[in-house]
């Protein structure tokens, strides 16, 4: 099982999807192109497993780093994205998304308890401060809402690092642009320690329902990435980790 072959496993085409992008896209059609088979291509295939357990499609949804809106365009009514990047701010608003555009981690502008879930992909292992982004990002959700982190990992032991550079010729946590790194375990303690009770951790793959439930006890250790599902809880800091520990911007 090569890249190559991954890449036609998931080549089936959304056509609604395409004439989309295509025909509101505010760039050339060679660079809408390009977006389209790096980012917006394969999404349906990757998000068929959560949209369909999660309801993701009906859900008013958070996209926090929502890059090009390759995610965000299949969530529910009412969904927004947060990004910096000017370029995919513009793409996103062209294609008819709604994205505000700051650094998450130098404010908040979020209201309070106003969103039905969070989804980050991709985003956690570049923020300085992931525990106060995923705080900040709490007050967001409503009384136990979902918080979705898809980020790349660590596999668990030198074996599975070795397979992952021969079948997909790359390991994502080692990108030079990654500032944090994590395995499953450290990504769910992280995120239970910001105030969310783990409900599964699944790398989503193959999009089939009973062959990923049958596959991912054993590949989820083992994978390149993985996908953390938590809902909010209630959240105090330990009585041995007072508040005026944390920095004012916390």
């Amino acid at each position: 099982m090569t890249a190559d072959w991954l890449k036609k496993f998931f080549s089936r085409e959304n056509t609604d999807l395409k004439e989309r992008i295509f025909s509101k896209s505010p760039f050339s059609h060679d660079e809408t192109k390009k977006i389209w088979e790096k980012y917006f291509r394969f999404t349906p295939l990757k998000l068929q497993l959560p949209l369909k357990k999660y309801g993701l499609d009906k859900k008013k949804v958070l996209d926090v780093g929502s890059a090009w809106g390759e995610f965000l365009i299949h969530f529910g009514e009412g969904s927004k994205g947060v990004e910096i990047n000017d370029k995919e701010v513009s793409f996103s608003r062209a294609i008819g998304l709604n994205v505000d555009q700051y650094n998450v981690e130098d404010e908040w502008r979020e209201a309070p308890k106003s969103f039905d879930a969070v989804w980050f992909s991709n985003v956690l292992e570049h923020i300085v401060a992931p525990h106060a982004v995923l705080r900040n990002f709490h007050k967001a959700l409503k009384d136990g809402g979902l918080l979705f982190i898809r980020v790349p990992t660590i596999p668990s032991n030198i074996f599975y690092i070795f397979l992952n550079k021969i079948f997909l010729g790359f390991l994502g946590y080692r990108a030079e642009q990654h500032i944090n790194a994590f395995t499953r375990q450290t990504l769910e303690f992280t995120i239970d320690r910001a105030g969310f009770e783990i409900i599964e951790s699944n790398i989503f793959v193959p999009p089939i329902k009973w062959l990923n439930s049958l596959i991912n006890p054993f590949l989820k250790d083992a994978a390149s990435f993985i996908t953390t599902i938590a809902r909010k809880k209630d959240f105090t800091y330990s009585s041995k980790r007072p508040l005026t520990h944390n920095p004012k911007w916390i």
